[in-house]
């Protein structure tokens, strides 16, 4: 399958803690039996910024080998210190990756010259396509929209975009001015009915690494014109997005709750504690159960 001509849901993957080929192959095989055949590696749903460089390649590895042809996978090689980067963006590309992404640096705040340097840092280690991947919430602060549109003009070979913003208004901006050029990607799992409705081809959801179908099921029914059933799917997931927000640590609740649907990739990557069992009990009360997921 080909990147540039790739639409749909993008899986951001949870990951397993352990057993990673093992898991990494169950997992993959749950979410395209739901017609989901996109996958974002290693990114924030993933935790990736937790793991030492040799796990997240061996990580990237599984994830790339057991998609095969079936679908696409771009990895998550954002880090604070560019030795990282390069190591993972040359390793995600020797693997045969569609594309590496990177959150823009974190921890210290960044001005657009240094976030132009930063990704073309990463566009001239890699020989596969590069995604910038905005999260303001991730990385501390926000690229305005003109700097960011600065950051995509300058960085060559031409670069794509992963938005999680979460701000409705800038996602249709970004449309707006870059649609038809690049690979574009919105993220935000309240976000998905509404940026496929006003045009994105592709959105990145957390949720999808769950509740594939539901996520599938938003992008099928926008395309195929049923915007009130993918609304009624739309505000499923939020309901179940809030609720993994409010029981325990998200990383947690959101392990916990794929499990229930009888994929057990373990608990969270420490530091992360795992549910208590009053936190579990809630969950398995409150979630959908399958029969509800299908109808």
């Amino acid at each position: 399958m080909e990147l540039e001509s790739f639409e749909g849901v993008v899986s951001a993957l949870l990951t397993p803690s352990s057993h990673y080929r093992e898991k990494m192959a169950e997992l993959i095989e749950f979410h395209l039996r739901h017609g989901v055949r996109g996958f974002f590696v290693l990114g924030t749903t993933g935790e990736g910024v937790k793991l030492g460089r040799e796990t997240r390649c061996e990580i990237a590895e599984a994830a790339v080998e057991y998609v095969g042809r079936r679908g696409i996978v771009i990895v998550h090689v954002g880090a604070p210190d560019l030795d990282t980067v390069r190591y993972l963006t040359r390793h995600a590309s020797k693997i045969g990756a569609h594309a590496v992404s990177a959150v823009a640096p974190f921890y210290y705040r960044y001005d657009v010259d240094s976030l132009i340097s930063f990704y073309q840092y990463i566009a001239d280690a890699s020989t596969v396509p590069v995604m910038v991947y905005n999260n303001p919430g991730r990385q501390g602060y926000v690229i305005p929209l003109d700097g960011l549109q600065k950051i995509l003009e300058s960085v060559k070979p031409s670069v794509g975009l992963k938005d999680s913003s979460g701000d409705p208004d800038y996602l249709l901006q970004l449309l707006e001015r870059f649609k038809g050029g690049r690979f574009l990607a919105a993220g935000g799992d309240h976000l998905m009915a509404y940026s496929f409705i006003i045009g994105y081809n592709i959105h990145v959801s957390s949720l999808a690494s769950i509740y594939p179908e539901i996520a599938q099921g938003i992008f099928e029914m926008v395309r195929s014109g049923k915007t009130r059933e993918a609304l009624r799917l739309q505000q499923r997931l939020n309901m179940i997005r809030a609720l993994l927000k409010r029981v325990g640590p998200d990383m947690a609740s959101n392990r916990y709750a794929l499990k229930l649907r009888g994929v057990d990739i373990g608990g969270p990557i420490p530091p992360t504690r795992d549910l208590t069992s009053e936190e579990m009990k809630t969950l398995e009360k409150l979630l959908l159960s399958e029969q509800e997921i299908r109808s």
